[in-house]
Formats: C-alpha cells, structure tokens, sequence
C-alpha cells in the first residue's frame, strides 16, 4: 500500500517528508496518541507550515556570506505603530538607495518585540556593503538605536535560523492580535525564488528506517545529531519521517 512522498527543492538543500494521510496510507498503519484539543492542534499546525515556509524561502534565496542584519532600538518604550512605521521607513530608504547603486537585492524581514528586551528587527538580506543598510536605517527618526551584522555560514540550509526568528516572532503576532490588526510572521520583497515542490505516491508498505544521501549530497543533522525526524501528524495522527539533504556548493 503506498505513502505520499513531498519533496521541497530550496536552494542547496532538498526537503524529504514522507507520511501517511486519510486518502493514502498503508493498511493496518496505527495512528499515534490523541493529544490537546483541536484548536492546540491546528496552533501547531500553523506554526509548523510558517516556519516551513520560511525556511523555504531562506534557503531559497541566501547562501554564505549574505547577510543577517539586526536594527536596535534604545528605547525599550518604543510603541508597536511606531515600530512599524520605522521598518517601512527603512524599507523605502534601502530600496531608493540600491535603486540609485543599480543593486538588486531580496530580503525578509521579521519584528521581534518580546515584552522583557528591547524591540529589534531581523534582516536577512542579500550580500551588499553593510554601510548601505546602516545609512537606511539611520536615516528613520525613531529617537536612537543600532544596528549589527552577521554573514550567514556556508551550511546551505537555514533551518535553524528559520526557527530562531519565528519564536522571536510569536511576541509581534499578539502585539498584532491586541492592536486588532492583521499581521505575518515575516515580510518579503516581492522577487524572492520560490521553492519548487513536488508531490509522489509510492507503492511501498514502509519508508527506510535510515535515509541515504544522494550523490553530492549530506544528510543535515538536526540538534539532537539525528538525520531525520520521525512524529505523528498533529491532527490525523498517521506517522511521517522527515530529513534533509544538502548539495554542495
């Protein structure tokens, strides 16, 4: 009896997620525990697939030596309408000036405003002299603040990036939620490549218990020095295994 195979191309690195499912799954195949109710369940869900989309979209377009910028601010007072009105100040300062240099850049942007630290905003952005991002942002009257770099390493898959900012998002989603507006957990420009996604029924009873790597490829170690992920889908229940494969540059 056959299982679905996805396969998500993003950049250097091939997302595997093999699972059962209500219309394909192996006869026999017994579900894993009940747990929470479903409104938790579908929370999961939902943090799951934005941080898959945004590990998608990381991988996609950034590889070693493109950037990680941080904007700070002094004043941990800063209000949420002020913060945004800031990040699309930014915003527009960074594109009139890579519009004037002729630069072509992509970028994601994600807002941090945890209640115990003072506000920042994350962005990862294509390589260019850093000095064009710092002149953006202190170009926004906003009272103060900073701004730091990092370049990103040459593992070619962000994932651990991807679920860093989307925990540091969850605090800008309930400032969205008190302010009665409607938000993301990040922002994009609107040139980013888009992952490539594939779907496969397989006639098989089972997936092998170890993944192999193709040819050029590494399997990527997960935190716990595993090479793939083996759970029960939130809401169906049905097994799935999960791993990641890396090209070389």
């Amino acid at each position: 009896m056959p299982y679905v195979h996805r396969m998500v191309q993003a950049g250097r690195t091939v997302e595997h997620r093999k699972m059962q499912s209500f219309r394909v799954h192996t006869k026999g195949v017994k579900r894993g525990p009940n747990k929470g109710t479903t409104t938790e369940k579908q929370a999961r869900i939902n943090e799951r697939v934005a941080e898959e989309h945004l590990r998608w979209d990381l991988n996609a377009n950034f590889d070693h030596r493109d950037l990680h910028a941080v904007l700070h601010y002094y004043d941990k007072d800063t209000t949420f309408e002020e913060i945004l009105a800031h990040k699309a100040a930014f915003l527009a300062n960074l594109r009139k000036a890579c519009r004037k240099r002729g630069i072509q850049y992509r970028a994601v942007v994600v807002i941090e405003t945890k209640r115990m630290t003072n506000p920042h905003i994350h962005v990862v952005i294509s390589r260019m002299d850093p000095e064009i991002i710092t002149e953006a942002w202190e170009n926004v009257p906003r009272g103060g603040g900073g701004i730091s770099f990092k370049p990103l390493d040459r593992r070619g898959n962000h994932a651990k990036l991807a679920a860093y900012l989307m925990k540091e998002s969850r605090s800008t989603m309930e400032k969205y939620r008190e302010a009665g507006k409607r938000g993301k957990r990040y922002s994009k420009t609107q040139n980013m490549t888009k992952p490539v996604i594939t779907y496969k029924v397989v006639s098989a009873s089972s997936w092998r218990r170890e993944p192999k790597a193709r040819k050029g490829a590494v399997l990527y170690k997960f935190d716990d020095g595993a090479t793939c992920k083996t759970g029960w889908h939130e809401m169906t229940g049905y097994p799935y295994q999960e791993y990641f494969e890396v090209f070389n540059e």
